[in-house]
């Protein structure tokens, strides 16, 4: 199996890692790498690189686009039109109508089509789903979660189209529900539009709701989920995959077996293209999250 990697930024680098550790390994037969900044591709001395995108769809049996949110669309596109299986990084587009379009278009044509939700690969909220559907939480109350970091903005980006993704996922993930409602506010403070800073309720059909905050000004970064229940809580550090349970004045932390997501998330792509099967991170996941995300959007005031 041949395999390209599209965007070798900070993310694609890490997920190029991966592949090329699997070469090594005999997993896949080899590995492409294109970046239109042919200075990224510099590190890579031992793999073929490129930085004409033509070039590689044309020689491989799937992709995995890690290129920015803006080009996710016309990328994935462009492979599914010529028969090459598309893993791409979330979110899938930043229009349902576009998500739609690539949805029906792997369908058609019987290819792969997954989203690059990660964190359904982690152990750690692998293990808070076996915990919430085995009512340890008791009744679930409600969920916090903080998806924050300092950085500068990213032009023409909404900070609910960088970061919601991976809270409402890890939310569907748990609960296999998906909001019905949102409440929410959003700001912009170092320029004139475009969220930096958004605070959100989302609200499930089962009457337990979400609170989500996302911010890229605050200095601490977390990447934390919270589930309250009548019996038990629990803090997740996402990130870190550690769990720490709270009963009544008790703390103690759950024994997780810390994963390699990107590695997991990777082989879960490959096995895909394999079988024909696709699980875990299907295009429908990815289609439902950028509804989820517009309609949180169209909620803030």
């Amino acid at each position: 199996m041949k395999v390209g990697v599209i965007g070798i930024g900070r993310w694609g680098t890490k997920v190029a890692r991966e592949y090329i550790a699997l070469m090594n390994e005999g997993i896949i037969d080899s590995i492409i790498l294109c970046d239109t900044d042919s200075s990224r591709l510099k590190q890579f001395i031992d793999v073929t690189t490129t930085n004409k995108l033509d070039d590689v769809i044309r020689r491989v049996d799937g992709i995995h686009i890690c290129t920015p949110n803006s080009t996710h669309y016309e990328i994935a596109k462009k492979a599914l039109e010529l028969g090459v299986h598309v893993l791409v990084e979330k979110p899938m587009t930043t229009d349902h109508n576009q998500a739609y379009e690539l949805t029906e278009l792997a369908a058609s044509e019987n290819l792969i089509l997954q989203v690059g939700h990660i964190y359904r690969f982690a152990n750690a909220i692998r293990k808070i789903r076996e915990l919430y559907e085995n009512n340890y939480f008791g009744k679930v109350y409600y969920f916090n979660l903080a998806w924050t970091h300092l950085m500068p903005c990213i032009e023409g980006v909404d900070i609910l189209w960088d970061l919601l993704p991976h809270p409402l996922d890890i939310l569907n993930f748990i609960t296999r529900k998906w909001p019905v409602e949102f409440i929410g506010i959003g700001r912009a403070f170092r320029r004139s539009k475009l969220n930096e800073v958004a605070s959100l309720q989302a609200i499930f059909d089962n009457g337990t709701f979400a609170s989500i905050h996302l911010s890229w000004l605050s200095p601490i970064r977390r990447r934390v989920l919270e589930v309250v229940g009548s019996k038990r809580v629990a803090l997740v550090e996402c990130a870190k995959q550690e769990i720490k349970i709270y009963e009544g004045c008790e703390e103690r932390m759950l024994k997780v077996e810390v994963n390699n997501t990107i590695r997991d998330e990777v082989l879960n792509f490959i096995n895909a293209i394999r079988t024909g099967k696709s699980t875990f991170n299907s295009s429908i996941i990815g289609l439902r999250n950028v509804e989820m995300v517009e309609r949180a959007i169209n909620s803030l005031r």
